[in-house]
């Protein structure tokens, strides 16, 4: 395989473990957010949104974290091709 498809490979599954991470995160807030029922009655829908974002937000810290281990741990910067590159004029000569 060629470093290009290892890259579209790895965004490929990195967002599947992304929308995992974000369903499982989601989840364990609502738990948790359903646990304050006792505590706050018929206004914990007001808590939902929350759980959401928070849910989604811990999720991308998560998987930033996750996969800057994994590119570290398993050098994969080495089968990588950057798929977006900046390309920058080369400086003036006067």
């Amino acid at each position: 395989m060629n470093k290009k498809l290892n890259s579209v490979l790895l965004m490929v599954v990195g967002t599947l473990v992304n929308i995992v991470l974000a369903v499982v995160c989601i989840g364990v807030l609502m738990v948790l957010v359903s646990f304050l029922k006792p505590f706050v009655g018929e206004s914990i829908v007001n808590f939902i949104p929350f759980a959401i974002i928070g849910g989604v937000i811990l999720a991308m810290i998560i998987y930033q974290r996750l996969m800057a281990w994994a590119m570290n741990k398993f050098k994969l910067g080495d089968y990588m091709d950057p798929l977006f590159q900046i390309r920058r004029k080369p400086p003036k000569k006067d």
